[in-house]
């Protein structure tokens, strides 16, 4: 009976541990789906594509083709959509009362600068793409 008794508190003790490490885990994902969801908002867009491939700015592009567009997009047509994100990591977290984010057509970048001397680069903490 003892032994019977022993089983049954160690099967009920368990239970508990197994459900708090349960938890965690969850919380942990939860965390980790989380942070990857606010690295992840790059700006993108998606368009349908007709029979012959996708349109872009009066252009046609075939199935499996990717390019980059003048406004610093990538895009890739596939025969359920075309899908075209941003190449442009842009700055959200830096002191935007003394600083100035400036956009570089050219190379698809920004750069934050002091808005007293424009030679000068800004620190900036976040930014998305």
């Amino acid at each position: 009976m003892d032994y019977k008794y022993a089983l049954l508190l160690t099967a009920t003790c368990q239970r508990p541990m197994k459900l708090a490490y349960a938890m965690k885990f969850l919380l942990f994902l939860f965390l980790v789906l989380l942070t990857l969801g606010s690295l992840c908002t790059a700006q993108c867009y998606m368009r349908s594509p007709n029979k012959y491939g996708c349109v872009e700015n009066r252009k046609l592009y075939h199935f499996g083709v990717v390019w980059k567009t003048k406004d610093c997009f990538r895009c890739e047509c596939q025969p359920r959509a075309m899908i075209c994100c941003s190449l442009v990591f842009r700055p959200t977290n830096y002191d935007r009362e003394n600083c100035i984010a400036l956009f570089h057509r050219k190379s698809c970048s920004m750069r934050v600068v002091w808005k007293s001397d424009p030679q000068e680069p800004c620190n900036v903490f976040a930014g998305v793409g």
